[in-house]
């Protein structure tokens, strides 16, 4: 009886306790929830409203993206994948389209293998940078001391240090053969490929025109090999790949032999009349310069490392923060407040916003990477179309990163005096060789009017709509946009934002700097494309017009022979020849450059039987003209077949200048 008063005692202090206790937890519950209302809200309407560097809040990125690429998938692109870094994290990935047509496989972000071309290049100067780190590498050390004093055949005795390599500065002239072959076992070696019988021809002189340069990669990328001991693939998989986890990136241009590669990579297409079509696989024989494949959040693993400057992360590449941040500083400087080069980054400012970005391209894919440092922000676009240009790359950019914003006045107190109107060609060019005629086809140059009041009009003839663009003075012969509409160049990955003009000794404007690609060089009259244009295309006119007349003037001749009737003609013969002989000329010239197109492969070496056939062509107009001009004095020819004669004659002269002009007589140099 006791025990179960006793039981009952302690049930009912267990239940006023328990009471008590419920009470103390609310009010504790109450009171934490109150103090969280007015003291946590906050930290978690921050986290619901963080932005990225543009201001859009970051749960609307999908939204944005997704908007962007509504209009661009099918239309200007098959399939991209999209990743974006925020403060060491990636916040956004996907895939778009898909990845291979015939078979209707949707991108995925993940494991959806792209060719990412010159975006390469950022892991090659990250590689030296490590290097440099290490004490292996200097960035001002002539660059034979790494590979050699006979490896290369250098022109100039200033010598290419490895910082000339990354600025783009080292002079060489653009290259085109030999770059890809189509068959994977054929691919040429670095230390093979890194030597004077593939380099292009030095035509600067070092440190003085930027002119973009994937040799000049190449030889950074032999240098990582060099002073590493290991292949350039191997180093960047063992010292860049493995440490970040990127397992679905290669830098082996034959990446066959590695498991998961070729099943999951991307078909490549170009822009069709009507869709797409696929393309061809290629490989290319620059590994450093173009040949890095990867997925979208490979890629977003490689930008969080780039922007780790605390070296808070277990897998930075580099050993200290310092060397993270003196590669992304200036290493080139073009103009006071003109953007240029940041060891390898082509740096742009937009909004007050620092940009380091690089474009890549390859014959069947495009790509793009964005960082912006300070805000710890990165965008990487991958897509599987040629030459993209419809702003699938840059729109995003736009929109979260930072827009491409120039409203510029002029501000200069006395504007330049100078007439800065003409015609500026590209200083990435090729010159040595008969290829310098494709820029027939498509040259790069800009054509500059001077308004006389501190403003300059600007048209880029690679663009196809031929768009003006206008320019503000605002530091000396220092210019700005003055309109936010982005040109082809900025829908491209590149920037034409700034131009800055240079005076030689005479006062007289020689070169045109764009901070980024390539500088423009004044055009020479002799070298003005549409002049030049102009002067093959009245060539051929009059080379067809005298083969007709030709033909059907040994038509005539001959029923007039039969006829029995005598005539007396001088150099009649050889006046019929002449334009039958440009005309067979101007059709191998012309298979000379198809043959190239389709066979970009071959060594520029295959095509000197041409180049022979040209010169042998050339001497037969020479001795077919010398009766011609005879001709001039014999009375019995009309005064209208003199004036023709007379055309055929200016006509050779001009064709045979403009071969020697664009190298499509000098056999012995290839």
């Amino acid at each position: 009886m006791f025990l179960k008063i006793y039981e009952d005692y302690i049930m009912e202090i267990r239940r006023l306790v328990m009471k008590k206790t419920n009470r103390l937890v609310a009010f504790v519950t109450t009171v934490i929830t109150i103090f969280s209302f007015f003291f946590c809200s906050p930290m978690s309407a921050f986290a619901s409203t963080e932005v990225t560097p543009s201001g859009v809040d970051i749960s609307k990125i999908e939204t944005i993206v997704d908007d962007i690429m509504e209009g661009k998938i099918g239309v200007t692109v098959p399939g991209a994948a999209v990743s974006i870094v925020k403060d060491g994290k990636l916040i956004f990935s996907k895939g778009y389209g898909v990845a291979n047509i015939e078979k209707n496989l949707p991108v995925d972000p993940t494991s959806t293998v792209f060719e990412i071309g010159s975006v390469s290049k950022i892991f090659t100067w990250t590689a030296v940078m490590q290097l440099v780190e290490q004490g292996k590498i200097d960035l001002h050390t002539d660059i034979r001391e790494y590979i050699g004093y006979e490896r290369l055949n250098l022109v100039y005795d200033k010598p290419i240090t490895i910082l000339d390599l990354m600025n783009h500065t080292a002079g060489f002239e653009e290259n085109a053969s030999e770059m890809l072959t189509f068959e994977k076992e054929k691919v040429i070696p670095l230390e093979k490929w890194v030597s004077a019988k593939h380099q292009p021809k030095q035509i600067y002189e070092p440190g003085t025109v930027i002119a973009y340069s994937n040799f000049g990669t190449d030889i950074a990328g032999y240098i990582v090999e060099v002073k590493s001991g290991e292949l350039f693939e191997e180093y960047v998989k063992n010292h860049i790949f493995d440490p970040l986890h990127m397992q679905r990136s290669t830098a082996y241009a034959n990446y066959y032999h590695l498991p998961g590669f070729a099943e999951n990579k991307s078909k490549g297409y170009g822009s069709a009349s009507e869709g797409f079509e696929l393309l061809p696989e290629n490989f290319l024989n620059e590994a450093p310069a173009g040949a890095i494949t990867s997925t979208a959040e490979d890629m977003a693993k490689f930008m969080i490392a780039q922007m780790d400057y605390e070296g808070s992360l277990n897998n930075s590449l580099f050993n200290s923060p310092q060397t993270l941040k003196e590669m992304h500083a200036d290493s080139l400087s073009v103009s006071a407040g003109m953007p240029s080069n940041a060891h390898g980054f082509w740096q742009r400012q937009e909004n007050g916003v620092r940009l380091l970005e690089h474009g890549g391209n390859t014959t069947n894919f495009s790509a793009f990477l964005s960082l912006l440092p300070e805000e710890n922000f990165g965008v990487s676009v991958l897509t599987n179309v040629a030459g993209e240009s419809g702003g699938v790359r840059t729109e995003i950019v736009d929109k979260l990163s930072a827009q491409f914003s120039h409203q510029a006045k002029v501000t200069v107190p006395n504007p330049h005096t100078q007439d800065l109107s003409g015609t500026y060609y590209s200083g990435r060019m090729i010159h040595s060789n008969f290829l310098s005629s494709l820029y027939l086809l498509s040259g790069d140059s800009i054509v500059v009017k001077d308004m006389g009041n501190g403003e300059i009009e600007v048209r880029p003839s690679i663009d196809p709509n031929r768009e003006t663009l206008h320019f503000a003075e605002v530091a000396p012969l220092v210019f700005e946009r003055m309109d936010s509409n982005p040109s082809i160049l900025e829908r491209s990955g590149g920037s034409l934002a700034f131009l800055s003009f240079e005076l030689d000794e005479n006062g007289q404007v020689n070169k045109v700097r764009t901070g980024n690609i390539r500088d423009y060089l004044k055009m020479p009259l002799f070298k003005n494309i549409q002049i030049n244009q102009i002067a093959f295309v009245f060539c051929i006119i009059i080379f067809i017009t005298g083969s007709i007349a030709a033909l059907v003037s040994v038509i005539l001749l001959r029923k007039r022979k039969k006829q029995g009737i005598s005539l007396h003609i001088p150099a009649y013969k050889q006046t019929n020849l002449l334009p039958v002989i440009g005309l067979l000329c101007m059709v191998n010239m012309i298979v000379t450059i198809m043959r190239f197109m389709s066979a970009m492969s071959s060594p520029i070496g295959d095509f000197r039987i041409h180049l022979i056939i040209n010169a042998v062509f050339s001497i037969g107009m020479v001795i077919a003209a010398i009766p011609i001009l005879r001709s001039f004095r014999d009375k019995q020819v009309s005064r209208k077949r003199k004036v023709w004669n007379a055309i055929l004659i200016a006509t050779i002269c001009l064709f045979i200048l403009l071969m020697i002009q664009y190298r499509f007589l000098l056999f012995w140099t290839i």
